[in-house]
């Protein structure tokens, strides 16, 4: 009697094992070599068991049954233990899983290892007849290459849900991100793998499979060159990271949020919320101009108040905006500036100019709203008017006298203004004590500086 199938190398690690659980069976009986051969020779001689009415013995049809209940009972025990080991790593790292995604998951697991149990076992019964030997080694092949697939392709599905769960519970979206890329990848690894199996068990010669697969790997890849980029600009993503999920990105004329990554493309959702895909072979050489890693957002906007406002009260609003700028929590307290900075047509303007640090336009938006609100309760606080477009028309008498000094000459004008500007400007900056100002500095919000104090250490020395 001969071993079934000795020529299929796929084979060989089982028909190892097999042989092992033969010569473990047969040791305490000295002079017997193989297990089918100690039964035999337990078996009376002309016994019906011995006779073979359908291509086998009626003791190896026999042995096939129990073959087939030892493989399933060990099947169950596999289930069994297989559901307890993923449940109770689901409660450990407090994941719900979903009882039907598992049970796909273990069914064609349990298929692959009732058979792989089967033709592990099955050369102890050293079935003469090869046309059967071989057409259950090529059933169960066959079936082991299915349910492999089926059960590896689930457990991907099971694997990547639990690191889904895991990534959104994180601050970083770079994981989000490379979940669904990782789902795609396995599975692709998995349908290979599968097809290199089933081929190995169809064909006799497993080495021209894997020399013609690589053939028809290198024609493809000629043949799909773009996509092959497209594949390239994926790692080109994953390693540099220009992005993540969820990133305000400008690529060329695209302009949105990256919505999701894949092996050939990435989608971005336009703010009029259209949806474009860009193909991935892009983020290669293009230049990605990524607004959403910005670790602050440029409030920049000016204030125009009434030209009848006092310039007591400008200083008063313009020191009330920084003070909301220190105080609000989103705001950057290092570098901000609020001057008045302009004579509008019909207001004088205040330049507002600051920082907000949020991670997304949303916020942004939300933080600019709760500061301009705040900006129009100081206002109405300190009673200053916004100004807003208007023409006024003056009528003035022909004869009306002028109110200032009227200069005798252009030269007694100009000494007027001088020592007018002089007066002004001595009495602003009698506060610093006579030495320049020094350069703007951003203090403690908790200790703002008074008046003249601002950069006083920093001054250059005495005024001229």
């Amino acid at each position: 009697m001969s071993p079934s199938s000795p020529q299929n190398p796929a084979m060989a690690s089982m028909n190892t094992d097999g042989i092992l659980l033969e010569e473990t069976a047969v040791q305490a009986n000295p002079g017997v070599d193989s297990l089918a051969e100690y039964i035999t020779s337990k078996l009376p001689e002309g016994s019906w068991l011995l006779k073979e009415p359908l291509l086998v013995e009626n003791w190896q049809w026999f042995g096939l049954l129990a073959l087939i209940a030892v493989a399933v009972i060990a099947e169950r025990v596999v289930a069994f233990v297989l559901r307890r080991m993923v449940r109770g790593s689901a409660r450990s790292e407090r994941v719900d899983i979903d009882e039907r995604q598992l049970t796909r998951f273990v069914r064609p697991f349990g298929v692959m290892i009732t058979w792989w149990l089967f033709l592990v076992m099955l050369p102890m019964l050293e079935l003469e007849n090869a046309a059967l030997s071989r057409g259950l080694d090529l059933i169960g092949g066959v079936l082991i290459s299915v349910a492999g697939v089926l059960a590896a392709w689930r457990l991907v599905d099971v694997v990547c849900d639990f690191l889904k769960n895991k990534a959104q519970r994180t601050h970083n979206t770079f994981d989000d991100m490379l979940v669904p890329l990782l789902r795609r990848t396995l599975k692709i690894f998995v349908v290979v793998i599968g097809l290199a199996y089933f081929s190995s068990k169809v064909t006799e010669d497993f080495y021209k499979v894997i020399a013609g697969i690589s053939i028809g790997g290198a024609v493809l890849a000629f043949a799909f060159k773009d996509s092959l980029e497209n594949v390239f600009g994926t790692f080109t993503v994953l390693l540099d990271k220009p992005f993540q999920l969820g990133d305000w990105i400008t690529v060329g004329e695209v302009d949105g949020s990256v919505e999701s990554v894949g092996f050939r493309s990435t989608r971005v959702r336009t703010f009029y919320n259209s949806l474009i895909t860009v193909p991935n072979r892009h983020f290669i050489s293009a230049k990605v101009d990524n607004w959403g890693a910005r670790s602050y957002r440029r409030i920049k906007t000016t204030l125009g108040v009434t030209y009848s406002t006092p310039p007591e009260t400008i200083e008063a609003f313009c020191e009330g905006i920084r003070e909301l700028i220190r105080v609000h929590p989103y705001t950057r307290k290092d570098y901000f500036h609020v001057y008045l900075n302009g004579f509008g047509p019909s207001s004088l303007d205040i330049m507002l100019y600051c920082f907000v640090e949020t991670p997304d336009w949303s916020m942004e938006l939300r933080e600019k709203h709760r500061l301009f609100a705040d900006i129009l309760r100081l206002a109405d606080r300190l009673g200053v008017e916004f100004a807003f477009p208007t023409q006024s028309l003056h009528v003035v008498p022909e004869d009306a006298a002028f109110a200032g000094e009227r200069p005798a000459s252009d030269q007694a004008g100009a000494d007027i203004g001088r020592r007018a500007g002089r007066s002004v400007a001595e009495e602003t900056l009698s506060v610093y004590g006579g030495r320049k100002p020094g350069r703007v500095t951003f203090n403690d919000p908790s200790t703002p500086p008074s008046v003249g104090q601002e950069g006083a250490a920093a001054g250059d020395g005495d005024m001229a």
